[in-house]
């Protein structure tokens, strides 16, 4: 049947008016691929719509307009979503009366701390817990987040399964890493036969204040053999009558009676030192 242009033309536009009622969204609908936080700026995530004519049929292309509630937190530009820094933000998105939303979280770290007890005298062969906590720019913990660990020297200590394990005697460097932050350790593996110390002097007397005397110490494996390489840290009770340096050197300050003490890791082997700081008039 033929029919007159201008009878095509009307039934030309009566289909793209028909076409367009039947593409109008009725319904909007957003989801995110993850619902796990973004963690670093610049990072970007596609939110996915889809929208349903009234009949519940899918509506291609259908031009949507976005938005974000906090465009410095998370920015969005064709449902394209970055992160900016610490935050929540409310990704809209609207096509004729349908409208959606959805909550986009950004939680950037900004702080990585190692949490070890001993890492400074760790015997070899034996393990400690390790752990480390990273936070955002808010301060919040992120438990989302772990960290990549490395060691300088495997052969020395290294990280598995949560634990820091002496391997053998010596020093290396492990690293807690959540791009772009790290934090490093410095770890001493000493030998696993050392059994205890002894301190020389064992006493000390001072006659006038500023006066130096060197302690030593000397350390011994479970045969009484002395051993070298094991770290010692120095203390005194009493800071105001001497002082002690980390090579064993004391110091008289002032009159009085203090103890030096000689320790090495958590064992039981500390020596202790007691001497008097006498003046010159005494």
């Amino acid at each position: 049947m033929n029919r007159s242009p201008s009878a095509r033309s009307l039934l030309l536009a009566s289909a793209l008016v028909l076409g367009a009622c039947r593409s109008a969204p009725e319904s909007l609908t957003l989801t995110m691929p993850e619902t796990r936080p973004l963690h670093a700026h610049g990072e970007q995530v596609v939110v996915k719509a889809v929208a349903l004519d009234a009949e519940g049929q899918p509506v291609e292309d259908p031009k949507l307009r976005w938005v974000s509630s906090a465009p410095d937190v998370a920015s969005v530009d064709n449902g394209v979503v970055v992160a900016r820094r610490s935050g929540k933000a409310t990704i809209a998105a609207a096509a004729g009366k349908a409208r959606a939303t959805v909550e986009v979280q950004v939680s950037i770290p900004s702080l990585v701390d190692i949490r070890v007890d001993g890492a400074d005298f760790l015997l070899a062969g034996n393990s400690i817990p390790i752990s480390a906590v990273v936070k955002n720019e808010l301060g919040k913990p992120l438990v989302d987040v772990p960290p990549t660990w490395s060691s300088s020297d495997e052969t020395v200590a290294k990280v598995e399964n949560g634990r820091l394990v002496g391997v053998a005697p010596g020093r290396t460097t492990v690293t807690a890493t959540v791009p772009p932050l790290s934090r490093t350790l410095q770890v001493q593996v000493v030998r696993s036969d050392f059994a205890r110390m002894e301190v020389d002097p064992t006493h000390l007397v001072f006659v006038k204040p500023g006066q130096v005397l060197q302690l030593r110490a000397r350390t011994f494996n479970n045969r009484s053999i002395a051993v070298t390489d094991v770290p010692v840290t120095w203390f005194s009770s009493d800071w105001s009558v001497a002082t002690v340096s980390p090579t064993g050197q004391v110091t008289a300050v002032g009159p009085g009676r203090t103890v030096v003490t000689a320790t090495a890791g958590r064992r039981k082997a500390a020596a202790e030192v007691v001497f008097e700081v006498k003046t010159a008039g005494r």
